[in-house]
C-alpha cells in the first residue's frame, strides 16, 4: 500500500510514485489535464482500498473534474482515506469543518482532523493548528502549543509556518517580542514569495525595527507585495515613491500606485488618489474623479476609525465645493499630499499589532502541494488598511 503521505514533488514536475506504486498513469494523467482518463484509473484503485488512489478521486469528486461533481462521494472518500492514515486527507476534513463546507461547521471536529494531520507532519496542519491554539478555537488558548505547532510547520520550509511564527515574534505570543526574530521569519517566508510577508517585513526595514532603517530593501520588498496584490502594500508604493524613501521621488509613479490601489479597493488608496487628483500630483486635475474617489474612500471606511473617517467626510465637502466653484471664482486650495497628515501617517508607520488568522482556506488541500490552478478553490479575504496579518 503507497505511504499515506503526499507525493514528493521532482524537478520534473511530475509527483513521485512511492515504490510499488500502482499510480504512475493517473498522476500523469492528472497532471496533463487529462481527468477523465485520471478518474478511469484512479476508481479501480480506490475500490480496492489504495488510500492515495481515494485522494486523488476525492479531489476529481469534490471539483468536478473529469465528470460531475459529487461532494457527498468525495467526503466519504476523504472519510476513507482519512481512517487508513492519509495526512492530507485528514486535513482536508479539517477544512471542510473549519469552513463548514458540505457539513455544519464544528471548530471541534476540524482541530481533531488537523492535529491528526499535523501527527505526520503536514504543513498546513501545523499552520492551522498554530492557529486555533493561539485563538483558543476549537482548542484551548495556548501560546506555547501554539509557537510547537507554528515552529515545526516553520522548520520544515512551509511558508505559512514562517509567516505565522513571524507574527508570533512580532507580537510576543509565546515568544519574547522580537521585531528581530520576527523579521527572519517574514525574510524566509519572502523569499518563497509569500506577498504578506514581503510587506511585513518592508514595513520592519523601512522603520528601522530591527535595527538601521534600510530603505532600499524596504522599497525592493514592498514592490514585491505590491506586485502580487497586497492592497496596503500598492497604498505603501506610492508613499515612498511621493516621498523619494529608498527610491527616486515620482509624483507619476506614485499617482500610478495610488490609482492601482484605489482600483482594487483600498480605503487609503483611494483617498489619496482622490487628492493627487485633486492637486494635479502626477496626473492632470480633474475634481470630477477625485470627489468619485473620495466618495469611495468613504464607503470603504466603514470599519475605520471615527478620526478617518471623519477627514475622509472633510475632503468630499472640500471637493464639493470646489466642484460647484468651478465655473467661476478662484476655489481654495487643498492641503498637497505632502503635507496630508494621513499621507504621513501611512509613510512612517509602524506595523500594526495584528489579530492571527489564516488568509485563505483552499478547497481542497492540493495534491503534491501541486493542484492545476483550475481546480484550486481558494478564497482570498479582503485586504484592510491597517491590515489584520494573515496566514
Amino acid at each position: 500500500m503507497a505511504s499515506p503521505a503526499v507525493w514528493a514533488q521532482e524537478e520534473t514536475g511530475l509527483p513521485s510514485v512511492p515504490e510499488g506504486g500502482t499510480l504512475q498513469s493517473a498522476i500523469e494523467a492528472w497532471q496533463m489535464g487529462e481527468y477523465k482518463t485520471a478518474r478511469a484509473l484512479a476508481e479501480p484503485l480506490a475500490e480496492l482500498g489504495d488510500p492515495d488512489a481515494q485522494y486523488l478521486l476525492a479531489l476529481m469528486y469534490h471539483n468536478g473534474l473529469g465528470g460531475e461533481r459529487d461532494r457527498n462521494g468525495a467526503r466519504e472518500l476523504y472519510v476513507t482515506a482519512a481512517m487508513a492514515g492519509h495526512a492530507s486527507a485528514q486535513y482536508t476534513l479539517g477544512e471542510l469543518a473549519f469552513n463548514g463546507e458540505g457539513v455544519e461547521q464544528d471548530f471541534y471536529v476540524a482541530a481533531g482532523w488537523y492535529a491528526k494531520a499535523a501527527q505526520a507532519n503536514h504543513g498546513q496542519a501545523l499552520v492551522r493548528m498554530c492557529y486555533m491554539y493561539t485563538e483558543g478555537i476549537g482548542v484551548p488558548k495556548d501560546a506555547n502549543r501554539a509557537v510547537e505547532q507554528c515552529e515545526r510547520a516553520a522548520e520544515m520550509g512551509e511558508a505559512a509556518g514562517q509567516y505565522h511564527l513571524g507574527l508570533l515574534y512580532l507580537t510576543g505570543t509565546g515568544k519574547s517580542q522580537s521585531y528581530q526574530e520576527a523579521a527572519v521569519w517574514f525574510e524566509k517566508a519572502a523569499n518563497q514569495g509569500d506577498g504578506d510577508s514581503q510587506y511585513n517585513l518592508a514595513l520592519i526595514l523601512e522603520g528601522g525595527l530591527s535595527g538601521k532603517a534600510d530603505p532600499e530593501r524596504a522599497v525592493y520588498w514592498m514592490r514585491k507585495a505590491a506586485e502580487q496584490g497586497v492592497l496596503p502594500a500598492l497604498t505603501s508604493m506610492g508613499l515612498l515613491a511621493y516621498n523619494g524613501r529608498g527610491m527616486a521621488p515620482s509624483a507619476n509613479e506614485a499617482a500610478d500606485w495610488f490609482e492601482r490601489a484605489a482600483e482594487a479597493g483600498d480605503a487609503e488608496g483611494q483617498f489619496l488618489f482622490a487628492i493627487a487628483l485633486a492637486e494635479a500630483t502626477g496626473r492632470e486635475r480633474d475634481l470630477d474623479r477625485a470627489l468619485y474617489w473620495a466618495e469611495r474612500s468613504l464607503a470603504s471606511s466603514t470599519s475605520e476609525p471615527e478620526e478617518i473617517r471623519a477627514e475622509r467626510q472633510g475632503l468630499i465637502s472640500q471637493l464639493g465645493e470646489l466642484v460647484a466653484e468651478a465655473d467661476g471664482g478662484v476655489a481654495p486650495s487643498l492641503q498637497p499630499i505632502a503635507q496630508n497628515e494621513a499621507a504621513e501617517a501611512e509613510a512612517t508607520k509602524v506595523l500594526p499589532v495584528p489579530t492571527l488568522k489564516p488568509r485563505s482556506s483552499p478547497q481542497p488541500q492540493t495534491l503534491a502541494q501541486a493542484e492545476p490552478e483550475q481546480t484550486a478553490e481558494v478564497t482570498k479575504p479582503k485586504s484592510r488598511k491597517k491590515r489584520a496579518l494573515r496566514d
